[in-house]
């Protein structure tokens, strides 16, 4: 779009910048955010440290330029002990526009386990209602029709249904989609009805200004009326900072995703010793079935059918259990989990045409933390649990057998050694998976909190409004603020809140 400054381009540099609200993040929660705030009347200023990727003349569907342009650290970014690669956005429109476009909203239970474990007591099932309704539309929210169920996913349907076991077909935000296959690494065909189609082109049309290669580096004066943000623009490719300036802002909205957002409030000296703690990485196991006839999983929809018989919705302990979401990638991100070296790998990459795949989402305790490292680099501490090891060996027994149940040859689980299991009656070797570092392949793509929202200084990072504690309109408003996991895909759950806290923003702001 026009109307998006770039800040890449050859000398500009913006001065004199003034805005009522800030906000440093363009995906589920900033974007929404800022659209909400400029429709309300506020002057706004959107800022995204990545480019503006939109249409076939800029999504490539290359997983090397993509994966470099779209991705936190080109999709490179890992927990401290390497066990769990964290994928998330640095795009305009963040990872909606990266994602499996999987529409879930928060569960009535999980609101119920905030409420009573966490003094969520202003966000009760009914209360939000209103704010999950507008996420749904915002995202066209509809149901995946049959006939675009491709065989990936009609394979894991058969597999669970020959067990009895319950399934659904997943609702999603496309509209007019083509089956490129390529929503990993962006749609060309704008099917995706996520932030940068809906939320920030509505910001854009009530005013707000949105930059992009604009990195937020400093919070300056977080406990005055005027807030002085420090800016880096960044070059073309977006990884060398070029040129600085700053801008005043009477409220900052911090929506990085938890990694950012909890390094540039603590680069900036804010926060409590909650900033940071209780993260959620929401580790996902991947499986790989080889079956007798072609399989084509790189056509059509990659995430449309979800094995559902044992998550678990607890207004005790929230979102547990484990589902199997069927999926598949490009080239580059398969190959990068094919754990058999040499001859064997490629004999396995050869029958890629004849694969199907899943991710087994297995949801977490808030047990990790970040922190900052000596050069200000964010660093997550996460290390999985004893219990979320034995139910993932549990979700890796049930997933492999739906897929003999489905008639699969062979069922592969990239660890190292690779596990590979030639029938059902060797089943009983998923008992070896350790889960140890460097032996398995995990995967994030649903990071949650670190800037928990809650009652109280001693167990939350920010207050019910999402205002960080020790500070004077200084707010996050992302996935950093949820107690524990909100769902088993978060882009419905973060919108939904942004929503909401973005309503209170607009109207205690005078």
């Amino acid at each position: 779009m026009s109307d998006v400054l770039d800040c890449a381009a050859s000398g500009f540099v913006p001065h004199d910048l003034k805005c009522d609200f800030l906000v440093i993040g363009s995906g589920c929660g900033g974007g929404t955010a800022a659209r909400v705030l400029a429709e309300a009347g506020k002057d706004v200023i959107l800022l995204e440290e990545g480019g503006d990727f939109v249409g076939p003349d800029k999504l490539s569907q290359r997983d090397t330029p993509m994966y470099d342009q779209l991705y936190v650290d080109r999709g490179g970014r890992t927990n401290k002990d390497r066990t769990v690669n964290i994928l998330s956005g640095r795009v305009l429109g963040g990872g909606g526009v990266i994602n499996a476009c999987d529409v879930v909203p928060i569960h009535d239970a999980t609101w119920a386990y905030w409420q009573k474990h966490h003094g969520w007591h202003d966000f009760s099932a009914t209360a939000m209602q209103p704010y999950v309704q507008r996420a749904l539309a915002d995202l066209s929210a509809n149901r995946i029709l049959e006939q675009q169920i491709n065989r990936n996913n009609q394979i894991l349907r058969q597999g669970t249904q020959a067990l009895g076991w319950r399934g659904e077909v997943m609702m999603h935000n496309r509209v007019k989609c083509q089956g490129l296959g390529s929503c990993l690494i962006g749609c060309p065909a704008s099917a995706k009805r996520n932030p940068r189609m809906v939320a920030i082109p509505k910001a854009l049309a009530a005013g707000a200004r949105v930059l992009v290669r604009a990195r937020a580096t400093l919070i300056r004066d977080a406990t005055t009326d005027r807030k002085r943000v420090e800016v880096q623009t960044l070059d073309a490719k977006g990884y060398h900072p070029v040129n600085r300036f700053a801008i005043d802002a009477k409220c900052v909205i911090v929506a990085a995703n938890p990694v950012g957002t909890v390094a540039l409030l603590r680069n900036s000296h804010l926060g409590n010793d909650q900033l940071g703690q209780h993260v959620s990485l929401q580790p996902q196991v991947p499986i790989v079935a080889l079956m007798a006839d072609p399989v084509n999983a790189f056509e059509g929809i990659p995430q449309a059918y979800a094995m559902t018989e044992f998550e678990r919705h607890d207004p005790d302990h929230g979102l547990g259990g484990f589902r199997v979401e069927s999926i598949f990638g490009t080239p580059g991100v398969l190959g990068s989990l094919v754990s058999q070296p040499g001859a064997a790998g490629k004999t396995l990459m050869a029958q890629l045409d004849h694969a199907a795949a899943s991710l087994i989402l297995i949801p977490d305790q808030p047990v990790g933390q970040i922190t900052l490292r000596r050069d200000g680099r964010p660093e997550i501490d996460y290390t999985l649990t004893a219990e979320w090891k034995a139910r993932a060996r549990q979700a890796v027994r049930a997933a492999a057998r739906a897929y003999f149940a489905a008639g699969a040859k062979m069922v592969v689980i990239p660890a190292a050694p690779p596990l590979v299991l030639q029938s059902e009656a060797q089943l009983a070797q998923v008992e070896t998976l350790t889960f140890d570092a460097a032996t398995i392949s995990l995967i994030s793509a649903h990071q949650q909190g670190g800037g928990r929202l809650g009652t109280s200084e001693a167990t939350s990072a920010c207050d019910l409004n999402g205002q960080v504690w020790g500070t004077r309109g200084v707010f996050i408003c992302d996935g950093s603020i949820f107690p524990s996991s909100s769902s088993s895909h978060t882009m419905t759950p973060i919108i939904t809140m942004a929503h909401a806290l973005a309503d209170r923003l607009a109207s205690h702001a005078s």
